[in-house]
């Protein structure tokens, strides 16, 4: 292990290569980079390093298995910070909506480079993009605001990484601005994907298509091959839908078939994320994460379908914190843990507030 292995975006690049080639069921491979990761970042990391020893392990060498690495609590991240260089030398500073307590989660990087690799990468291999027949470019119509508008937003800096590798520059856009949601802008780039007929694709947070579906705009009939992608998530304060009623009404208005209607599961903490297809469909990870379905009373892993509490362990989070303990509940439908069933959040807990800028649009 190299003091430096993640400074330069030659190094970087090379940590990314090596974790992009693993196959889903290389836990031989998976293991080694996990604890390699996870003894840089206790060296590097003092906030983590505490509370890895809070938690009994005082050294990585006590670490024989990725299922053993001790995760940090989302609420940590809203108390400390958990990066792994000084703090000046983040390029990118990302914070979560803090929509409970008013206080926001951040998670720095000191380069994009893994974050958008690991995004573009699961969108092909488990997400939408992974939709045979899709245009290698497409129209990628934002319900979101862009990240110029919205620098701190990792879900605007993803949604921008996804338009400047796989939209069609001329058609795709984001739709907030202003905090506004243009929705009679929005209604007329969908009217004129129905007029080309070449797929195109929808993406934003499920409130932000709860005002699309109030407004009482369409119905469109998509081209075949589009789709959506909603990024899931109520702040709470306002009506909830829920998601198969959500994805009925959406089929309906943009005449989608259920299939093509996407979940995508992630948080600013983490840079990999997860996807569902329809609504019901489980949820995949990409080769260089693993989840973990955590008992709440002993802290045991639950055997396949048990439900826990999710924690993440993702190699492409190289600047924070690799293993993640989140506030939502899910179940493994596959003993691989690339495979889940969410839940929900747990009733106890604050609110994952994905959906606040959607929701205060209004």
């Amino acid at each position: 292990m190299s003091p430096s292995m993640f400074l330069t975006p030659s190094l970087r690049a090379a940590w990314w290569r090596r974790i992009a080639a693993l196959k889903g069921g290389d836990d031989v491979g998976f293991n080694q980079a996990a604890l390699e990761l996870f003894a840089w970042q206790f060296s590097k990391n003092a906030p983590y390093r505490t509370w890895c020893r809070a938690e009994g392990v005082d050294s990585p060498k006590a670490i024989l298995s990725w299922r053993e690495i001790p995760s940090a609590p989302q609420e940590l991240f809203k108390r400390k910070t958990l990066f792994c260089h000084p703090a000046k030398s983040a390029r990118a500073l990302y914070r979560t909506s803090g929509t409970t307590t008013g206080r926001k989660g951040m998670q720095r990087l000191l380069f994009t480079d893994l974050y958008r690799a690991s995004a573009l990468a699961a969108a092909e291999l488990v997400g939408p993009f992974s939709m045979p027949g899709l245009p290698k470019r497409l129209p990628l119509l934002c319900l979101a605001p862009s990240p110029e508008e919205n620098p701190h937003s990792s879900l605007s800096a993803m949604l921008g990484f996804f338009i400047e590798a796989r939209g069609d520059r001329r058609h795709s856009r984001f739709f907030v601005e202003g905090d506004r949601l243009r929705l009679d802008a929005l209604a007329r780039a969908l009217k004129q994907a129905e007029e080309r007929q070449t797929p195109v694709g929808i993406l934003g947070t499920a409130f932000a298509f709860v005002h699309l579906i109030d407004a009482g705009l369409g119905p469109f009939r998509l081209p075949e091959g589009s789709f959506l992608m909603e990024t899931g998530g109520f702040k709470g304060r306002s009506r909830e839908v829920a998601k198969p009623l959500l994805y009925q009404e959406l089929s309906k208005l943009l005449g989608l078939p259920l299939p093509s209607l996407w979940n995508e599961y992630g948080m600013t903490e983490l840079s990999s994320q997860a996807y569902a297809q329809g609504p019901v469909g489980a949820h995949h990870l990409p080769p260089w994460t693993r989840i973990l379905p955590i008992s709440p009373v002993n802290g045991k892993i639950q055997t396949k379908g048990r439900q826990g509490l999710l924690r993440w362990i993702d190699l492409a989070n190289v600047d924070g914190v690799l293993a993640l303990e989140t506030a939502d509940l899910g179940l493994s439908t596959i003993n691989d843990y690339q495979h889940f069933r969410l839940i929900g959040r747990v009733p106890q807990l604050p609110r994952r507030g994905c959906s606040l800028d959607a929701e205060d649009l209004q």
